[in-house]
């Protein structure tokens, strides 16, 4: 989930580039340099600034709400040509090529993308006060809050989606990009929409590479890894695994880098992964 929350940052980088500066074109290799750059960045935040992750956390979860209800709000008062609710509740279109139900079935593969890291909280149990307590109500805290303004966010969008081929084909690579200038019919503001959700997304990186990292030391902690006395030991002066970072680390760079020889090859990686989070 680190890759591919390093890929969905690049895609808003680059996306919002091409909205600035319409003669530029996207490149893969653009896209996966970009990815590393946010690989490097959590990485370092992780291991120069761990004691910052509990603050960061907290100020993420206020800085959602309020980037959620700025995005809900302002595309729902600058949009001038909503859809229908016809459209947005009943309207099913189809351009998969498949049949409607195993289009249906495809579609979820976004809805659990949506499911995957409730349990990041229960890897972090260790470095927790109370994880008899925090630890469970952080995952229902995450469900809930995700649920509801999930819910309210795709129906805002669907709302003021536009022509879905047109938004589907944008030159910024993001139709969600395109739905927010569409909506404000400005460069400048649909750039700072974006860029509300890509600090989002800079946050959850270092969250998935700190959780990962800890899964990591866990299992070899346990010996359930190879090399698992490299990889189980703790920084005496940091007071965390860094071998697990870099190992965490690694297999980001190595996932994103897949993108420069195969869309399709990365895209089935990210899917098989998806579905693999979300039935374990």
């Amino acid at each position: 989930m680190g890759a591919l929350n390093n890929f969905v940052f690049a895609n808003f980088i680059l996306g919002m580039a091409n909205l600035s500066h319409p003669e530029y074109t996207i490149e893969r290799w653009h896209t996966v340099l970009v990815a590393y750059a946010l690989a490097f960045f959590t990485f370092g935040i992780n291991l120069f600034g761990p004691s910052l992750l509990n603050k960061i956390s907290k100020a993420n979860l206020i800085w959602n709400i309020g980037s959620f209800l700025v995005i809900v709000i302002v595309i729902l008062a600058c949009n001038d040509h909503k859809q229908s609710a016809g459209f947005v509740f009943g309207d099913f279109q189809n351009f998969s090529g498949f049949n409607p139900a195993y289009a249906a079935i495809i579609g979820t593969i976004q809805s659990a993308f949506g499911m995957c890291c409730y349990d990041a909280p229960a890897h972090m149990t260790e470095e927790m006060l109370r994880p008899r307590k925090q630890a469970p109500q952080a995952i229902v805290l995450s469900v809930w809050l995700g649920a509801i303004t999930g819910l309210i966010f795709l129906i805002a969008c669907c709302f003021c989606i536009g022509d879905i081929e047109t938004t589907a084909s944008s030159t910024t690579g993001v139709p969600l990009i395109q739905i927010f200038y569409n909506s404000t019919g400005s460069v400048p503001a649909a750039c700072v929409l974006v860029s509300l959700i890509v600090i989002v997304d800079v946050v959850c990186g270092n969250m998935l590479l700190a959780e990962g990292s800890r899964s990591i030391y866990a299992f070899a902690r346990d010996d359930g890894l190879p090399f698992s006395a490299f990889f189980s030991k703790v920084n005496s002066k940091l007071q965390i695994p860094v071998n697990a970072m870099a190992l965490t680390l690694f297999v980001q760079i190595v996932l994103n880098s897949i993108y420069f020889g195969t869309i399709t090859g990365f895209n089935t990686v990210v899917t098989i992964a998806t579905e693999g989070f979300c039935k374990t």
